[in-house]
């Protein structure tokens, strides 16, 4: 993923060998992105809070929380920046709408999350069993350098800490918001909405606070290794 400049984001941004904090902050879509990711889930936590639905669906808060990711689409739009990451924000906000909605369930909107945490987790699994860690997959194809990352001890050892950081940070997640989740099924009134409160407060606490960290480690992890290889480099062509 790419901004209009060109810059790459998500993980492929740590491939850049500044040594300012600029690639963390593309690497999360910038202030913008990180208002995109915020956003929405902290009215829909917010207004049903307030709101006292004990029964059915919190409606006003789905709303909310939908339109928010609607006006962050359309403020891309505006300022003719890549909408990619706020279309898929709204697309991910839209779909737990939608299972909120199909289900009548509240804690519905916190299906779709569970999945893609659940799906990253399985993705990073088969690359580390694969041999072929997820963050070294992602920087070496932004790179170009054909693999060759493989073949250098030091670099496979980064990428799979890497990558095994960032299979913790899917795990922590699911391990606290799956049996909420499920308490949550299987409770009704007051009891359900209390369980849905928390188990979406925790969504946002897992969610970006715990993203960042592990993106700055990653980044740190991976500029050190970049930094080596640069002196190493310049070393032998001294010599």
């Amino acid at each position: 993923m790419s901004d209009k400049t060109g810059q790459p984001r998500g993980l492929a941004a740590l491939a850049s060998t500044q040594a300012t904090g600029r690639p963390l902050l593309r690497a999360v879509g910038g202030v913008l992105g990180i208002l995109e990711t915020v956003v929405p889930g902290t009215l829909f936590v917010f207004v049903y809070a307030l709101s006292g639905v004990t029964e059915g669906l919190p409606w006003l808060a789905l709303g909310l929380s939908v339109g928010s990711s609607i006006v962050f689409t359309l403020v891309r739009v505006i300022r003719r920046e890549s909408v990619l990451q706020a279309v898929v924000g709204l697309v991910g906000v839209a779909l737990s709408a939608a299972i909120a909605i199909f289900t009548n369930r509240a804690e519905g909107f916190s299906v779709w999350g569970l999945v893609t945490n659940g799906a990253y987790a399985l993705a990073v699994i088969v690359s580390l069993l694969a041999r072929w860690p997820l963050v070294g997959l992602v920087i070496g194809l932004y790179r170009q350098d054909k693999g060759a990352w493989r073949k250098d001890r030091e670099s496979r050892r980064v990428y799979t800490i890497t990558t095994l950081l960032w299979l913790a940070m899917f795990v922590v997640r699911l391990a606290v918001e799956v049996p909420l989740f499920v308490a949550a099924a299987a409770a009704s009134g007051a009891d359900n909405a209390a369980l849905n409160q928390a188990l979406l407060t925790a969504k946002l606490a897992l969610g970006l606070p715990l993203y960042i960290p592990v993106l700055a480690a990653t980044w740190l992890l991976v500029r050190g290794l970049f930094t080596e290889k640069a002196v190493e480099q310049s070393e032998n062509g001294v010599s």
